[in-house]
């Protein structure tokens, strides 16, 4: 009989090694960047800019991109420390094999967020995971413009000139915002 080594999943990520987590934080993102940066770590908050209306006359406002939640460069003992000091700072955790595990972001997948949510910052649209099926359209390159190089899939909508093109994130969900469709290049029809 062969013998068979079962991999378990720790919940808790490497003690000393500075890694990305997305943290909530209750409606408090700038408190909590301010807290972290203090200590000297890397925090990112995605900002969006909308308008509303206050007071009757209609301004814009940042807010963050997806509410609640900052990213924060941190090893796991130190941001530890901080988030037991700071009880409104929790862990996001995802689901892996039936146990919750902390959300721990891959860099490469992180810079590339932060890189794509920074140039779409005037014109973005944030999709949970779940509210996207990737499948839905072709998936698509960006040759030239702002966005050249991307890849992603495309959402078509009706009577628009331009084309609403996603980034999917594994970790993230999708960012999407409004391609020109001459800087539009299918690479695999639907």
């Amino acid at each position: 009989m062969e013998n068979v080594t079962k991999t378990t999943i720790s919940p808790y990520p490497s003690y000393d090694v500075p890694q990305w987590f997305a943290l909530k934080v209750s409606r408090k993102e700038a408190l909590a960047t301010s807290i972290l940066e203090k200590e000297g770590l890397r925090t990112y908050c995605p900002m969006v800019a909308t308008d509303t209306t206050i007071q009757g006359k209609k301004v814009i406002v940042e807010r963050p991109l997806i509410p609640n939640t900052i990213f924060v460069f941190a090893p796991f003992h130190q941001l530890n420390s901080l988030k037991n000091a700071n009880p409104f700072i929790t862990y996001c955790y995802k689901k892996v094999d039936g146990k919750f595990k902390i959300l721990e972001v891959p860099a490469r997948e992180m810079e590339l967020f932060i890189e794509s949510s920074t140039k779409m910052k005037n014109d973005i649209t944030y999709f949970h995971p779940e509210e996207v099926a990737l499948r839905q359209g072709d998936h698509v390159k960006i040759v030239g413009g702002l966005f050249d190089g991307y890849e992603g899939t495309l959402l078509k909508a009706k009577g628009r000139a331009k084309r609403m093109f996603l980034i999917n994130f594994e970790m993230l969900g999708a960012l999407g915002t409004h391609i020109e469709p001459q800087y539009i290049r299918i690479i695999k029809k639907k």
